[in-house]
């Protein structure tokens, strides 16, 4: 179905950004050794107020921040490109350069102007004065409202949750349509690792880095931002169009939560990978790791243990990032080629990455996503044999599936990339690219359908047997819960053969937790004659349950 953007009340609410780098904290340039201008905020202090210090990494932060490393292997194909800034103090529109190493450094011109700006004075006099003029009571840049989910985004979501048995976000929660866990060097996002001595090496003559590992979410929007050119936008001598050095420009502001833990490295300290010395620290207790956050947000999962036997020798659970107060956090990041006239813009997708829940081994899980048109011109989307059109500035949902394979007996997290085609509705549009693959990430919690053991259990035969060796506990394997419990083949030494006479009991019953069986068998004894015993093979059913 697709959606008019129209129609829609323009509110100054966010939208995720592109593929790229993505920037925390505004101090980008000067943390490379690029000036940077007031506008974009300083770094915070190595220790901000509320900043927890980790114990002996025995505690339930460490513990968390142990998880956090296993599962950000599963983000390493999730990029976007944000700036993050929790005082809303940046000016939407305003133009940035990216260097080929991918740090983002302002420029003196507005390079694009949001479609609503005229409603705002407050946001007009900011752009004017990034030009040089300012407009009757500005009063410099602004923040962006508190938004709530947007209804065709929070249609999608629940339309997923119901498909995949995922979560659908509950009362007091907020719908998430970006996730990201990885590593950031100073201020740039990394990804799921980086080699630390190119950071020291390349471009700089800072002798000390801070090491960052995040778990962030961004909330979903009501309505997506879009932006118009300004005059300093021009033809382009090779085609599309330019605004003086700007490579990209400040788009909307996010609101979302973000926990990081931190710490200092030095030249001499950087050897090998980040998430190698990251783990290093960790696992000594290093009182140098602390632990910030911004907004309120809820992590579970951490509690996931290896599980034995699984490939690799571990096997994790998937983490749920719950956003419980959402707060202004970034601003996401456009090229500047959006606002050209015959722009073919890369369309956004909400919730990135595209989660299917939990499916076992040799299901189909599906899920939805809101695809949004940013470009100016009505397109074509193509996936597999389904097209759909969507119109200028408007939204369509596309149906993802994903069929997961494996052989692990626990939750497993995987990975795998999808691709939709964007083309203009009208072929004789001239628009610049002529046509746009769009990688979708996708993730899926996974696992063997069932697992099951069988054992036989039995006593001594005699006139008094320890009836203690057929009393059993069983326990499914992490991420399982238990479907059946059964004694098969029982045999007694009654008159009659029966477990459930003349003195004998034998049970099977689901542990309180619902996690394992708990087998017992009981029986007669004498001093003096006759033989007394039990057998029967225990037999336990667990069905595939991550959270």
């Amino acid at each position: 179905m697709a959606l008019s953007g129209a129609g829609r009340a323009r509110r100054r609410s966010a939208a995720p950004a592109r593929g790229g780098a993505v920037l925390l904290g505004a101090a980008l340039a000067s943390a490379l050794g690029c000036p940077a201008p007031p506008e974009l905020p300083p770094a915070p202090p190595r220790q901000p107020a509320g900043a927890a210090v980790l114990p002996a990494c025995k505690g339930s932060g460490c513990s968390q921040a142990g998880a956090l490393i296993a599962a950000a292997r599963a983000f390493s194909d999730v990029r976007h490109d944000y700036l993050l800034d929790t005082s809303s103090a940046m000016v939407p529109g305003r133009g940035l350069s990216r260097s080929a190493a991918g740090v983002f450094s302002p420029v003196g011109v507005a390079c694009a102007r949001p479609k609503a700006e005229l409603a705002s004075p407050a946001v007009a006099g900011a752009l004017a004065a990034t030009s040089g003029t300012a407009a009757p009571g500005a009063i410099g840049a602004t923040g962006a409202p508190a938004t709530t989910a947007a209804p065709a985004l929070a249609s999608a979501t629940n339309a997923s949750a119901a498909a995949t048995g995922a979560p659908a976000p509950g009362a007091g929660e907020r719908a998430i349509d970006f996730r990201y866990v990885g590593i950031a060097v100073d201020s740039v996002l990394v990804g799921a690792d980086v080699d630390l001595p190119a950071y020291f090496s390349a471009g700089g003559t800072l002798d000390r880095r801070r090491l960052r590992l995040v778990a962030m979410a961004l909330v979903a929007d009501e309505d997506p931002q879009f932006f118009d050119p300004t005059e300093s936008v021009v033809p382009a001598p090779g085609g599309g169009c330019a605004c003086g050095r700007a490579t990209h420009f400040i788009g909307a502001v996010k609101r979302g939560a973000m926990v990081a833990y931190e710490t200092d490295v030095t030249a001499g300290e950087a050897h090998g990978t980040a998430m190698g010395l990251f783990k290093a620290r960790l696992e000594a207790g290093d009182r140098r790791v602390t632990m910030t956050s911004v907004g309120e947000l809820a992590i579970e999962g951490v509690e996931g243990a290896p599980v034995a036997g699984a490939k690799g020798g571990q096997a994790f659970g998937a983490l749920r990032l719950e956003v419980k107060k959402a707060v202004p956090l970034a601003y996401a990041i456009y090229p500047v080629a959006d606002v050209c006239r015959f722009s073919l813009a890369e369309p956004e997708i909400a919730p990135l990455p595209v989660d299917l829940g939990v499916v076992p081994y040799g299901a189909a899980g599906t899920a939805q996503a809101l695809i949004t048109n940013r470009a100016q011109v009505d397109v074509r989307v193509t996936h597999g044999e389904r097209t759909v059109e969507v119109p200028a500035h408007g939204s369509a949902e596309l149906t993802f599936s994903w069929t997961p394979e494996g052989e692990t007996a626990g939750c497993e997290r995987q990975t795998r990339r999808d691709t939709f085609v964007v083309q203009p509705k009208d072929p004789a549009s001239p628009v610049v690219p002529r046509e746009r693959a769009v990688v979708v990430p996708l993730q899926v919690t996974t696992g063997m359908p069932t697992f099951s053991k069988h054992e036989p259990i039995a006593t001594e035969t005699g006139r008094s047997p320890d009836y203690g060796r057929a009393s059993v506990d069983w326990t499914c394997p992490a991420g399982y819960v238990v479907e059946q419990c059964e004694p098969q083949l029982a045999s007694c030494l009654s008159s009659t053969g029966s477990c459930n006479a003349e003195g004998y009991r034998l049970t099977a019953e689901a542990t309180a937790d619902g996690r394992g069986c708990a087998f017992r068998c009981a029986g007669p004894s004498s001093s003096i004659w006759g033989d007394h015993g039990c057998s029967y093979t225990a037999t336990m059913v667990c069905r595939l349950g991550c959270k």
